[in-house]
């Protein structure tokens, strides 16, 4: 059993770059219109335009330095686990996100 194990975590090794990107883009999913309301929120006071401006930064910018970043260091954690946590880990990460989309009513 012990060969299957490693052969399946070198595969996920050789596919971290997708399964980071998938992680974070899935919790963006989740959770971005809830950073985009209390963005709203916070910006509400700001002219129409200063916040239309805002919320372009937020999207181009933000999210996007946000996502490079956290797929850097999830990726960087990912490949330090041995081959059993790392099979659990991903799939524990790939299950919780399912149950967080399901309470969200996003699924």
């Amino acid at each position: 059993m012990l060969p299957y194990i490693h052969q399946f975590a070198n595969f996920l090794r050789v596919h971290l770059d997708s399964i980071a990107v998938g992680l974070v883009a899935t919790l963006l999913m989740i959770y971005g219109a809830s950073i985009n309301n209390y963005f709203k929120r916070i910006t509400k006071s700001i002219p129409f335009v200063g916040r239309f401006i805002l919320f372009v930064v937020l999207c181009s910018v933000g999210y996007a330095f946000a996502c490079s970043q956290m797929v850097r260091l999830l990726k960087m954690g990912l490949r330090q686990l041995s081959d059993l946590p790392l099979i659990g880990v991903v799939a524990g990460c790939f299950i919780l996100l399912a149950f967080l989309a399901k309470s969200g009513k996003d699924i």
